[in-house]
């Protein structure tokens, strides 16, 4: 489709294919012919099964099919529909129909929404079994210069975000018609939506118990070095759980990817321009996190006072605005508003960067501080009646629920609450790993990765080892198999709530001296052996080889005095940098017995590939509520019997 030579509204001359007037911002909304409006070409019968596979042509005027059987097959009552067909490029506005296949096992189900920067599908994946969103960047931006390697930097960035308040992105896609992101699909609404159905202004009850968790999760973000540079109330999805919305924030990096092309002054821009900070603007060189806080700050301006501070219809007075004006007080616009709220407010809206709010992490506490005590505390956790005690996953992998509440920790035995979770049972084997890199193509490229998997032969599984736990893997390539698994590495107190049950023992199974029937520890065997080889050995809550085996890779940067004395509320060490060395956890079999104490610990940097290094994954019941379990057919809930039966296998 070619859009307009001029804009409909401004008559200024556009690029071919432009959505939105550069000058303006207009919508292009020029009538088209069904012919263009359309990507179906043909008409095919369904029982040919031929789906598109959306892959570079040597001859874009041709369609590559294979030979598997279309996603749905429609039965022979039904209206007989044409398979989906790709256009030569895929048009700004133009809907991908039903069933087109990208990326080769991404099935398209329907469109979900669209804006400036691409159109999103909400899409099944048939390898790991899974509703995910799809987020393809219109066909104008694939012909601007550095898309595509902004696109693969940022992506590849944005992947290495692992946060429950933060949208994981599973896959890139990069083929020569397409650029998109393959991500966690949320169903739920948007923050804009939600403060709509508050009538404009958000109880601070509210307001706290949804930024926190979004300060949270920039906090560790801006820790990683990752700047959002779009934070706006659109970009935060709100899931609801069983008793309460919970917060992710979406499209990291966007901003970044399409900097410098015609569409950051478009009409699409609009909205955040709304929440653009002064120095984004003035286009300096580099920003760090206060252009995140300012934007943060505008949010919590809005969801007070029902209104951001500078609004304007031309997006280029917006902006100056940001720059030259001072906002009006909120307090202004709401009588209650607690001083220490308006005082935090405008102090992350002060122009100057270096005399504005410095961290997230001073955000929330100046936000919980702000906020009257008169307001009811947090929602809690879901309904733990609700979740299913056990899941059967996608990857092969079945995980136990470890419920919310305190356990003891650490050698002095503290007090530490965590939020519900579930864990894999066992650790990840040479079989799941195996599917992993055959599904992704992953293989490192870092200075070490000559000892990757080294223990496999010409890259096959040595044989009878299938179901050993997979070694010789970096955290990195443990944290990229937990991504693509749609789970992360456990934290440090995770695994060790996991390991020690509630009653701070001192192993897994108790205080009995370790032995052969419970552990494989003290090179007995001369390497690891087959997951789930000591019944005896289990933990109290059912998980095995949780000591001995092979240590495992925690998402913590070891710190002992943060392990001594950190937070007593869902404590995570992610202060991390160039020097980091990451958590190891459980023994092994090379280890004595010492090692297999539910508070040994020791750590390692992340590049190590070691023989007796592997791992385990973790989930978030938020991910895994009603809606969850329909749209994801890969969450199985087994039987209550299943898991008592599981349960009976402790030892005390």
């Amino acid at each position: 489709m070619t859009a307009p030579s001029h804009c409909i509204k401004c008559n200024k001359e556009l690029p071919p294919g432009a959505l939105f007037c550069a000058y303006c911002g207009t919508k292009q909304d020029a009538p088209q012919t069904e012919a263009e409006r359309t990507l179906i070409d043909v008409s095919v019968d369904a029982s040919e099964a031929q789906t598109l596979v959306a892959t570079p042509q040597d001859h874009p005027s041709t369609v590559d099919t294979l030979d598997v059987a279309p996603y749905p097959i429609p039965s022979s009552s039904e209206k007989k529909q044409p398979p989906p067909q790709l256009a030569k490029m895929l048009p700004p506005g133009g809907v991908l129909p039903a069933g087109t296949v990208i990326g080769r096992h991404y099935v398209l189900e329907e469109k979900i929404g669209e804006g400036g920067m691409g159109v999103v599908y909400r899409a099944f994946d048939r390898v790991m079994e899974r509703s995910v969103a799809i987020k393809l960047l219109h066909a104008n931006l694939l012909g601007e210069q550095g898309i595509r390697r902004r696109f693969l930097r940022e992506g590849r960035l944005m992947s290495t975000l692992n946060h429950p308040n933060i949208v994981q992105v599973y896959d890139l896609l990069e083929e020569q018609r397409i650029l998109a992101l393959v991500m966690e699909f949320v169903e739920g609404i948007t923050l804009t939506e939600h403060l709509k159905q508050w009538g404009g202004q958000l109880p601070y009850a509210e307001i706290l118990n949804l930024l926190v968790p979004v300060l949270d999760a920039m906090e560790e973000a801006h820790n990683q070095g990752i700047i959002h540079r779009d934070l706006k109330p659109d970009n935060i999805l709100l899931q609801h759980t069983a008793t309460r919305m919970f917060p992710k924030i979406a499209d990291f990096g966007l901003a970044k990817i399409i900097e410098g092309t015609s569409y950051t002054v478009s009409g699409a821009l609009l909205g955040t321009c709304m929440y653009m900070s002064p120095e984004q603007i003035k286009n300096k060189l580099s920003l760090d996190q206060r252009a995140d806080i300012y934007s943060l700050g505008i949010t919590l301006y809005q969801l007070c006072a029902g209104r951001c501070p500078f609004q304007d219809t031309n997006h280029f007075a917006l902006m100056m605005a940001h720059v030259q004006q001072e906002p009006v007080p909120p307090s202004r616009l709401r009588d209650d508003l607690p001083e220490a709220l308006e005082a935090l407010i405008l102090e992350a809206l002060v122009k100057e960067p270096d005399e504005r709010l410095s961290s997230c992490l001073e955000f929330r506490e100046r936000l919980e501080a702000a906020i009257p005590h008169t307001e009811p505390p947090p929602t809690p956790e879901p309904v733990q009646a609700t979740l299913p005690p056990v899941l059967a996953q996608a990857d092969g992998s079945e995980m136990v629920l470890i419920p919310s509440g305190d356990f003891l920790m650490g050698p002095k035995r503290r007090k530490i609450y965590l939020d519900a979770f579930y864990l894999d049972r066992h650790p990840v084997t040479n079989k799941q790993f195996r599917t992993f890199m055959e599904v992704t193509g992953y293989r490192p490229s870092d200075a070490s990765s000559r000892r990757f998997l080294s223990h496999w032969s010409n890259g096959k599984i040595p044989r009878g080892q299938e179901n050993h736990p997979v070694v010789f893997v970096s955290w990195h390539d443990a944290r990229a198999y937990a991504t693509w698994a749609g789970k992360a590495l456990p934290t440090e107190a995770q695994w060790e709530k996991a390991a020690r049950g509630l009653d701070g023992r001192k192993f897994p199974w108790g205080r009995e001296a370790p032995d052969a029937k419970r552990a494989n520890f003290g090179r007995s065997a001369r390497g690891s052996l087959p997951v789930g080889s000591h019944e005896l050995g289990v933990s109290p809550f059912g998980l095995h080889d949780m000591a001995g085996n092979v240590w495992e890779w925690c998402d913590d940067v070891d710190d002992p005095e943060f392990y001594r004395r950190g937070p007593t509320h869902n404590p995570r060490n992610v202060m991390r940098d160039g020097q980091t060395r990451y958590v190891l956890r459980g023994g092994s079999w090379m280890y004595d017995a010492q090692s297999l104490r539910t508070t040994t610990r020791k750590g390692y940097e992340p590049h190590y590939r070691l023989e007796d290094v592997g791992f385990r994954c973790v989930r978030y019941p938020t991910q895994v509520n009603a809606s969850s379990r329909q749209a994801d057919p890969g969450l199985q809930a087994s039987t209550s019997e299943e898991a008592t039966a599981s349960s009976n296998n402790k030892t005390h």
